[in-house]
């Protein structure tokens, strides 16, 4: 990918970029689909110092981490940071809708139930 010249745009559609930028800062999903929510290289780096030294438990009461993905979310924060450093990446901007979403949309398009 890096041979195609520097990214002009990064995009992030899962729950864990939503999750890992709303820890960062990001507005919350009340504030609804159309707000801008990035997340970035340092914002992501200094969320991945603090919840990599919590338990579980803790990383639970964090607002938008349930105990299910509490164990999950340290490691998903690592593999987007690598992905970013991998890819020159300094800002993701975080799409609302996820793989779901695009498939429900996909088979509408092609008018499928």
């Amino acid at each position: 990918m890096r041979t195609l010249g520097p990214a002009r745009l990064a995009v992030g559609t899962s729950k864990t970029f939503r999750t890992l930028a709303r820890l960062t800062g990001a507005a919350p999903s009340s504030a609804g689909p159309h707000v801008q929510r990035t997340l970035t290289a340092p914002g992501l780096r200094q969320l991945i110092a603090f919840i990599s030294r919590m338990t579980a438990a803790d990383r639970a009461e964090l607002e938008g981490i349930s105990a299910d993905r509490s164990h999950q979310i340290v490691a998903g924060a690592l593999v987007a940071e690598a992905a970013m450093r991998a890819l020159d990446i300094e800002k993701v901007e975080i799409c609302p809708w996820a793989l779901r979403e695009g498939v429900i949309l996909n088979r509408i398009d092609k008018g499928l139930e």
